[in-house]
C-alpha cells in the first residue's frame, strides 16, 4: 500500500507542476499581446469589430501615414460583450470602452470660399436681409380714371370693393374710403359709409385739379377705413397708384389689390384721458354743431378724489375768444357721459381760420376750478384732430371720434 501511494505522488506531482506552468505562460502571453496592441492602437487609431468575425483591425490615421502594423488578429472575448458586433471600441490600458468614431477637425473642412464676401453663402444672406416683408391681402378695389387735359381735371370713379376683411367680433364691417392725390394735394375726399358689408358698391365720383405737367409726379392714394360709431375709425388697407405708369389719354378702368395698412401713431404723452365728440358744419346756415358724447380715464383731483367734470367749448379767432359754451357738470366720476349738443353761429368767411377748443374742467366748489386737459380742432392741428377738422363739412350728422386730452398751457 505504501509503495502504491508513493508511485501515485511521483506521477501526479510533475503533472500538477506542468499545468501550473502552462497556465502562467498563457497569462503572460495574453498580457504581452494586450500591451503590444495598446501601443499599436495609440500609433494607428481606433479599431472596429468585424460583423463576420470578432477580430481587431487597424484604421489608418489621417494625420499619420506610417506606423507599426498590428502583429496578427486575435480573439478578445471582452470586446464582444463591451461593444457588440459591428460597433467601434477603443482600448485604454487593459480596459475595453465604447468609442465613437472621431470626425476630422472643422478647420480641415472649411474652404477659403467660406470667408469670401462674394461667395454664394454671403449672397443668400444679403438677399435675406434685403427681402421685403410679405404684403397682407385686405381685399380688392375697382375704380376708373378719366383725365380732361383741357381743363386739368382728374375724375376718379369709385366703383366697388370686394373680399374685405371682417371684424373679429361681428363678422362684418362698415367700410368707406378716403381718397387723396399725393404729394401736394391738401384735400382728402371721403366716400359714403356702407353698413355691414364686405363687398360694398360705391358708384361715386371725385374730382381733383391737376395740371398736365404735374400729372406724372402724382400718386393716387385710397385709404380703406372701418367705421366705428363709438371709437376711432380704423384704417385697414390702402391702394397706391403712381400716375406715371398710367396712360390717361383715354378712360382707364382698373382692379387693384388692397394692401393691409396700419397707421403708426406717435408715442402718447402722459395719459390724461380721452374725449368722444362729433363736429359738423352746415355752410348754408353757417352753423357749427359740437356734440359732446362722453369722456373716459380722467385724472383724479390733487386730493385723490374723483372729479366733477364739465366740458367748456370755445371758438377762437386771431387769438381772441369769440364765443364759449359749456355742458352740465357730472359729479364724482372719471368716465362722465354727457350727450349734449352745443351750437355756434360761425360765418363762412371765418370758418377756415377759427380754432375749436374743448377743455374738460373740474368744478371746485370751494376754490378755483382745475383744467384736466384739452382738445383743439383747427386747420393747423395734426393727426386725428386734423382729420376730424377736414371732415366737418363732409357729413351733416358728423362723425364720432375719440381724441386724447393734451396738457393745458400754464397761464
Amino acid at each position: 500500500m505504501v509503495a502504491g501511494w508513493k508511485v501515485a505522488v511521483y506521477v501526479a506531482l510533475p503533472l500538477i507542476l506542468l499545468c501550473i506552468a502552462v497556465a502562467l505562460l498563457c497569462i503572460y502571453l495574453k498580457r504581452r499581446r494586450l500591451r503590444q496592441y495598446t501601443s499599436v492602437k495609440h500609433a494607428r487609431g481606433p479599431v472596429t469589430i468585424s460583423p463576420s468575425r470578432t477580430s481587431l483591425k487597424s484604421h489608418p490615421s489621417s494625420s499619420e501615414s506610417s506606423g507599426t502594423p498590428l502583429a496578427e488578429e486575435f480573439w478578445v472575448p471582452a470586446l464582444k460583450s463591451a461593444g457588440g458586433e459591428g460597433s467601434t471600441v477603443e482600448l485604454v490600458g487593459s480596459q475595453v470602452q465604447p468609442f465613437s468614431r472621431r470626425r476630422p477637425s472643422m478647420s480641415a473642412r472649411l474652404e477659403n470660399s467660406s470667408f469670401d464676401p462674394n461667395s454664394e453663402m454671403y449672397k443668400r444672406l444679403e438677399m435675406m436681409k434685403t427681402k421685403e416683408p410679405t404684403i397682407e391681402y385686405a381685399g380688392e378695389l375697382h375704380f376708373a380714371l378719366h383725365y380732361n387735359r383741357d381743363m386739368g381735371i382728374l375724375t376718379i370713379r369709385l366703383i366697388q370693393a370686394r373680399d374685405l376683411q371682417a371684424r373679429e367680433f361681428s363678422g362684418t364691417a362698415d367700410p368707406y374710403f378716403k381718397i387723396s392725390v399725393l404729394p401736394d394735394e391738401p384735400r382728402t375726399l371721403q366716400s359714403k359709409i356702407h353698413r355691414k358689408t364686405l363687398d360694398p358698391e360705391f358708384e361715386e365720383k371725385f374730382a381733383f385739379e391737376i395740371p398736365p405737367t404735374d400729372l406724372p409726379n402724382r400718386t393716387i392714394r385710397f385709404l380703406l377705413f372701418d367705421y366705428d360709431q363709438f371709437s376711432r375709425d380704423e384704417c385697414v388697407g390702402q391702394v397706391l397708384l403712381p400716375l406715371e405708369n398710367v396712360d390717361l389719354s383715354e378712360r382707364v378702368e382698373l382692379w387693384k389689390m388692397i394692401e393691409s395698412y396700419k397707421i403708426r401713431t406717435p408715442e402718447k404723452k402722459p395719459a390724461l384721458g380721452d374725449l368722444l365728440l362729433t363736429a359738423s358744419y352746415l355752410p348754408t346756415a353757417e352753423r357749427l354743431t359740437i356734440v359732446i358724447l362722453k369722456a373716459r380715464g380722467l385724472e383724479n383731483t390733487p386730493h385723490n378724489k374723483r372729479p366733477d367734470p364739465y366740458v367748456k367749448v370755445s371758438i377762437l379767432y386771431a387769438g381772441k375768444r369769440l364765443k364759449k359754451k359749456k355742458t352740465s357738470t357730472r359729479h364724482s366720476t372719471t368716465n362722465p357721459v354727457y350727450n349734449e349738443a352745443l351750437v355756434f353761429d360761425v360765418g363762412r368767411e371765418f370758418m377756415d381760420h377759427v380754432y375749436i377748443e374743448l377743455v374738460i374742467v373740474h368744478e371746485n366748489r370751494f376754490g378755483q376750478n382745475q383744467g384736466l386737459g384739452k382738445v383743439v380742432l383747427s386747420a393747423e392741428s395734426e393727426g386725428e384732430e386734423l382729420d376730424h377738422w377736414k371732415s366737418l363739412s363732409a357729413s351733416r350728422k358728423g362723425t364720432a371720434r375719440w381724441h386724447s386730452l393734451q396738457p393745458l398751457q400754464p397761464d
